[in-house]
């Protein structure tokens, strides 16, 4: 479908009109009027009986002969914001008088002469009649735009197929951006397309209602902003590129209907995905409250989640810096946070194992992936992290969903508190599962039978002397270069260097813990 016709002006009307025979004699650089009636008016009171828009075609009967008359005549139709002034002539005039052309052409205002033998009822007929025919082309297209734009409403998989949509009717690039001016979807590839400027996406912020305003500078390039809005709540801009020219209003106004259809769009998506979600948390809520039943039927739904019962998982949570209860804006952010952590994990490679509640959102991370790493792309300062300790299995996961509910009361913004790092802290402050969680640690590294003997044994010489190694192999009754190979064997299971001052620290307190225990 071609682009809608231009707006007739005067320029146009030279081209393809009786109006062809007319001189142009001042205000040529104003040919860019709109056009939008003829009137035929010889009489004394001209202003009173002409409009905006219109061309005014006269003989000059009544036209003033004072130069002050017609200085004032030109300045109150240029306020009328008339088209222009044709005069036939030479019958009454033989041309515009020298003060009309003078002041004319210091307003910008057109004045056009007309040979006398060119009758006003060709001229009225040929530009009535194109105005005429291009209302019923308006129509017709507008009749076609609301079709398409309909059945693409209900086609359409993306916002990239409604911009191709409405591309194709106006043969114009069109694009979305989300609410931080981030890629939605285009007419053709992200790289293919001019994109908005962040000065663009910045006024974009300010559009209020759902209609379309040109934005940028005129001799950058402009586009048409138009704001998709759901529930009066912003959701997206729709941009149409106006390099090439500006948008006319039947373009406007199929902007401002593609951006209702692409609200609907974006609302049924929105529907989608909550209820996908719900199910989401109602899995991850199960896991993490320690009601998953392991059933045949659970577990093939928990498959199908992304959750592996094998695997090792960190429970972690984000704490928002939001009051509780949560208001509507706060509202807003947690969904942004939500859906930016969603993109991190899926980039990632994981399954987004989310749950929400209040001013926190909590997930599972397999423990191959750095929650450090994911941290640094997700912190914005406000918010803090708490990661679990890691856990396998069903019941293991409710018990990482408890550490982080221990470490959330204390988190500062901008905190990432691992449980593991502070589980020696609450051992020495005499917290009693802290200390068994972490002699479990310690013993279940250790091994079973031969080798665990014989790895009590070794840090049990190690711990008394102080990790004076000659000292320790004296007790142990071997070569120091066994002791080492020993050591090497340790620091591999325990997954601490017993060169450091803390692990060392941490294994005198533990060999300590269960001597007592096993005494």
């Amino acid at each position: 479908m071609a682009r809608p016709p231009v707006e007739l002006d005067l320029a146009t009307a030279l081209r393809e009109t009786n109006l062809r025979h007319a001189r142009v004699v001042a205000g040529e650089r104003s040919l860019d009027r709109p056009l939008r009636w003829v009137h035929m008016v010889d009489h004394p009171d001209i202003v009173a009986w002409v409009r905006e828009g219109q061309l005014l075609l006269t003989t000059g009967y009544h036209w003033p002969d004072e130069p002050a008359a017609e200085r004032a005549l030109i300045e109150a139709l240029v306020k009328k914001e008339l088209a222009g002034v044709a005069l036939a002539v030479p019958r009454f005039l033989t041309a515009f008088p020298e003060t009309s052309r003078r002041v004319a052409e210091a307003l910008d205002f057109p004045l056009l002469e007309i040979p006398w033998d060119v009758p006003f009822s060709q001229i009225t007929e040929e530009v009535h009649a194109w105005l005429i025919a291009r209302q019923g082309q308006l129509i017709a297209q507008a009749e076609r735009i609301h079709r398409d734009l309909t059945r693409s409403a209900l086609t359409a998989r993306s916002l990239g197929d409604i911009a191709t949509a409405l591309s194709l009717l106006l043969e114009r690039d069109v694009l979305f951006t989300g609410l931080e001016g981030e890629w939605l979807g285009g007419s053709a590839g992200i790289e293919a397309m001019r994109l908005p400027t962040s000065t663009m996406l910045a006024d974009a912020q300010f559009l209020t209602a759902v209609s379309a305003r040109s934005l940028g500078e005129e001799d950058g390039g402009r586009m048409l902003a138009c704001p998709v809005r759901i529930l009066e709540v912003p959701a997206a801009t729709l941009w149409i590129d106006e390099t090439a020219s500006p948008v006319g209003e039947l373009e406007r106004r199929a902007a401002e209907q593609a951006a209702l259809i692409s609200a609907l769009h974006l609302s049924h998506q929105r529907a989608l995905q909550a209820q996908e979600t719900r199910l989401g948390y109602a899995f991850v809520d199960s896991l993490l409250e320690g009601r998953f039943e392991p059933t045949p039927t659970a577990l093939e739904r928990a498959s199908l989640q992304g959750w592996d019962p094998h695997t090792g998982y960190h429970v972690c949570a984000i704490l928002l810096n939001e009051p509780v209860p949560l208001s509507r804006d706060g509202l807003l952010r947690r969904e942004r946070w939500e859906r930016r952590l969603r993109e991190q994990l899926e980039a990632q490679g994981l399954p987004p194992l989310i749950s929400v509640s209040l001013n926190q959102l909590l997930f599972l991370v397999r423990t191959d992936i750095s929650t450090a790493m994911l941290w640094r792309e997700l912190n914005d300062g406000a918010a803090a992290m708490a990661i679990s300790r890691e856990v396998q299995g069903a019941a293991a996961i409710a018990e990482g969903a408890g550490d982080v509910a221990r470490l959330l009361p204390s988190l500062r913004p901008g905190e990432r508190r691992d449980f593991e790092a502070l589980l020696f802290d609450r051992v020495l402050e005499g917290d009693t599962e802290a200390r068994r969680l972490f002699l479990e640690r310690i013993s279940r590294a250790l091994g079973q039978g031969a080798r665990r003997q014989s790895a009590i044994e070794t840090l049990s010489a190690l711990a008394d002397s102080g990790f004076q190694l000659a000292q320790a192999a004296r007790a142990l009754d071997i070569h120091i270069s066994t002791l080492r190979y020993r050591i090497e064997r340790l620091e591999t299971a325990l997954g601490m260097p017993l060169n450091d001052a803390d692990a060392r620290l941490q294994l005198q307190v533990a060999m300590r813990l269960l001597n007592t225990d096993s005494g």
